[in-house]
């Protein structure tokens, strides 16, 4: 009966050590990883937001024609593959669009 108690407690503790081990408050790995171009990255939302994000456009400092660019959304690694141009395009502002300037019947502005 004292070695079973003995294992039971040993059981226990050991559950115990490794759950801790598991805790120590580093983010996990992403599970898994894709490759994709930019073309396809461009068509998902929250991609582009996270690209948005997480993405510091300083890597086009160094010239190159394509860059691989990696970026973690929803627990994925995304590898994604552009041009130097699209790249560009993409850091690049974007002009707002006054639409409060609208055509009157004759042609004049209001």
């Amino acid at each position: 009966m004292k070695n079973l108690k003995f294992a039971l407690i040993a059981a226990i503790v050991a559950c115990t050590m490794v759950s801790l081990a598991n805790f120590d408050g580093f983010k996990s790995k992403p599970g898994k990883a894709v490759n994709m171009t930019f073309d396809r990255a461009m068509k998902n939302p929250g991609l582009v937001i996270s690209m948005y994000e997480k993405i510091d456009p300083k890597f086009l400092d160094e010239y190159d024609l394509l860059y691989v660019v990696e970026v973690v959304h929803n627990g994925a690694l995304y590898r994604i593959l552009g041009s130097r141009q699209s790249w560009i395009k993409f850091f690049r502002p974007r002009p707002v669009v006054q639409r409060s300037l609208r055509k009157i019947g004759n042609g004049g502005i209001e």
